[in-house]
């Protein structure tokens, strides 16, 4: 099952990216109808479920032929803990993703499909598909035991597992990195809505379409950062509910700037304003999903020098740097080439309103998220280390800030345009 699984992934991959080829050319008018590449994509995510069936198969049946299943499960394990380890390791986490992924693009080609957008967003957004089935085959769950483990002689199949880290054999393994992995996912859609919309001259998709899809992300991805959080202040010791680890940093700085972007929509809906910064805010939102991905996955954040990364690392560090660098250049070169197009409609009313209050909020928000990544990001530039109390002492005026332009916005009406 271990090479089937691994023929599979690349099988899956391959129709993603050829799918994602035939709904750019049915958007650009090469092609009339998307059923092809809809249907290509269909095929790409039930191989996606028959990898992850095959995956969970080896763990169930303690396959220890596979280095993955030797890695990361044992004899021992009860069934929820077991199933766990899919998505206990580097590999199996993003074979989880990947997965996640897969069925919101089903979803959302549906909802496209309903308000005439299907081609250019899936387009986009099975190329991230591609690009997250891609980190699957560079740290591929389907590896021999053997080529996992160079120590273990070759045909010689282990008689037990290495087990999972006793850290991780909690309750809230079974619940917050699955939460935390469909809100990841999730966010892949505003992103995608914001670059078709951008690439088609189609302005209106994104306050109209995006909303709804940018709550349920900031939603369920808040959801997966305060089961982790629990379970860090229940189990692990971190010294408090919130205790500004990096791991926990690098998920709530994307999740602040998603919650920024859902101001900023409310008020781009109700008065037409704020049109470039959501396009800003979509693209860089997603962004930092990666950038989060890389200090969490790369190592480059352990104790490790980066040439360490030369040997197994070596593909997902760059994998992960490449699709950074792709990101920020399209949203860039899109949102410059369209800057004229996306001027917002002048005012008419007075200078205190209801939209810059919530322009106000999404500032703090976007200030709270800047500390906490300069904080975060500072070990890679330098061997000085941000304290817990860095963070307090910087977040708490700002939350201040926020409480109070709460209040007050209860007490402005919105602006009028001409």
């Amino acid at each position: 099952m271990t090479v089937l699984g691994q023929w599979v992934l690349v099988l899956a991959c391959v129709l993603s990216f050829v799918s994602a080829v035939k709904y750019f050319q049915a958007a650009s008018g090469v092609r009339r109808s998307p059923a092809t590449p809809r249907m290509l994509m269909t095929i790409s995510t039930a191989l996606v479920l028959i990898a992850s069936a095959l995956l969970t198969a080896l763990l169930l049946t303690h396959d220890f032929s596979n280095g993955y299943v030797f890695g990361y499960s044992d004899r021992s394990l009860p069934l929820h803990f077991l199933l766990s380890t899919f998505y206990a390791g580097q590999e199996g986490s993003f074979l989880f993703w990947a997965l996640c992924s897969s069925l919101v693009a089903v979803a959302l080609s549906g909802f496209a499909r309903k308000r005439g957008s299907e081609p250019e967003v899936m387009a986009v957004f099975l190329l991230v598909q591609t690009v997250l089935l891609g980190f699957t085959l560079a740290k591929s769950p389907f590896i021999s035991v053997w080529e996992m483990y160079q120590g273990i002689p070759q045909g010689q199949i282990p008689p037990d597992g290495r087990g999972l880290n006793p850290l991780l054999q909690n309750f809230w393994m079974v619940v917050h990195p699955p939460v935390l992995f469909i809100g990841f996912a999730l966010m892949a859609v505003p992103f995608s809505q914001a670059i078709a919309s951008l690439w088609r001259e189609k302005f209106s998709l994104l306050p109209e379409q995006s909303l709804s899809w940018t709550l349920m992300a900031v939603s369920v991805l808040g959801l997966g950062i305060m089961l982790g959080a629990y379970w860090a202040y229940g189990v692990l010791g971190w010294g408090g509910y919130w205790g500004w680890d990096p791991v926990e940093n690098s998920s709530l700085v994307p999740w602040l700037i998603g919650i920024a972007m859902v101001h900023t929509l409310v008020a781009q809906r109700r008065t037409g304003k704020y049109v470039r910064t959501n396009y800003i805010l979509a693209v860089v939102a997603f962004l930092l999903v990666i950038y989060s991905t890389f200090l969490t996955r790369s190592g480059i954040l352990g104790d490790a020098s980066v040439h360490a990364f030369a040997d197994a690392g070596a593909e997902i560090y760059w994998l992960l740097l490449g699709t950074m660098i792709v990101i920020a250049a399209t949203g860039a070169a899109l949102l410059v080439k369209r800057r004229q197009a996306l001027k917002p409609p002048a005012a008419t009313s007075g200078w205190l309103s209801r939209e810059l209050l919530l322009a106000a909020g999404a500032i703090a928000l976007l200030l709270s998220a800047l500390v906490i990544l300069f904080g975060t990001s500072l070990p890679i530039f330098s061997t000085t280390r941000v304290e817990p109390a860095f963070y307090d002492a910087t977040n708490l005026p700002l939350a201040i800030l926020m409480a109070l332009l709460i209040g007050l916005s209860l007490y402005t009406q919105w602006e009028e345009h001409d």
